[in-house]
């Protein structure tokens, strides 16, 4: 079991990206997560990471390179109704080359999309089976060693509830076969591994770190 690291909730940022949910100024965000709390404010819409955002959502439906056009993604009965989760997913971390990274509770790396707004995807189309969104029914959970209030969730554009993080819409890659990899990362420009921070990590940390040492953090420790 890997110790949790600790990750502060007053961190904030001015390089453009967004960080922890409870960071900036703005409105007041109308999500459904609830952690927010009611006296946190969300920063204001805006397109993260700046001019490295495709121009326009057109771009292979908003993927930003060349994709396939992968099959629906399969979801078991017992886990799924009309396509969409039975409860509310977990979000978890895991050690790995590019420092504690987000992944799903069974070790998917998931991934951000620079250009998506806070709690609003520009993913669609075709870029939603290249990219799955992470499908909630319900507030996402928080593995030990992520913060409950950087959790949210939001409409995604086929209209299913996605969970995000630190504002981001979190997707998972169909290039990435088996936990440990990161076969979208720096795709397009625009894809990134999210650290525990909320933050895109667009290097490795730790050049001599191997994905297969990697550990996943999960709720049953």
């Amino acid at each position: 079991m890997v110790a949790a690291p600790l990750v502060l909730a007053s961190c904030h940022f001015s390089n453009g990206d967004y960080g922890p949910a409870g960071a900036g100024g703005g409105t007041t965000s109308s999500a459904s997560s609830g952690p927010i709390g009611a006296n946190t404010t969300a920063p204001d819409a805006k397109l993260l990471g700046g001019s490295a955002a495709p121009k326009t959502a057109s771009t292979y439906d908003g993927a930003g390179f060349p994709i396939p056009t992968y099959p629906p993604v399969p979801c078991p009965r017992a886990t799924c109704l009309n396509g969409s989760p039975l409860e509310p997913v977990e979000i978890s971390w895991r050690n790995s080359p590019y420092g504690p990274i987000l992944t799903t509770a069974s070790g998917e790396t998931l991934y951000l999309r620079l250009g998506d707004g806070f709690r609003e995807s520009g993913c669609h189309g075709i870029c939603l089976r290249a990219f799955p969104p992470l499908l909630t029914n319900g507030a996402p959970q928080a593995a030990p060693g992520l913060l409950a209030a950087d959790v949210g969730d939001l409409t995604a554009s086929n209209g299913k509830e996605q969970a995000s993080y630190g504002g981001h819409p979190l997707y998972t890659y169909r290039g990435d076969t088996k936990p440990g990899q990161y076969g979208a990362e720096g795709k397009g420009g625009i894809w990134y591994v999210v650290s525990i921070t909320g933050l895109p990590v667009k290097a490795p940390v730790h050049s001599g770190t191997s994905s297969s040492s990697a550990t996943t953090s999960t709720s049953n420790g």
